[in-house]
């Protein structure tokens, strides 16, 4: 019974990291497949922001 539960403490272990791994993948993917709006310039409705945010 040892020896069993020895292998499922490591095979948990290992999936443990695996999961991390893959949710660091997802976000790292994530984060670079958003689109940076700063800095861009947009229609404005009234002008006199416009000018503002220039």
């Amino acid at each position: 019974m040892d020896i069993l539960a020895r292998r499922l403490t490591i095979i948990t272990l290992l999936m443990a990291i695996f999961a991390i791994m893959l949710a660091a993948a997802v976000e790292t993917d994530y984060r670079r497949s958003t689109h940076n709006t700063n800095g861009k310039l947009v229609a404005c409705s009234t002008p006199d922001m416009c000018r503002a945010s220039l």
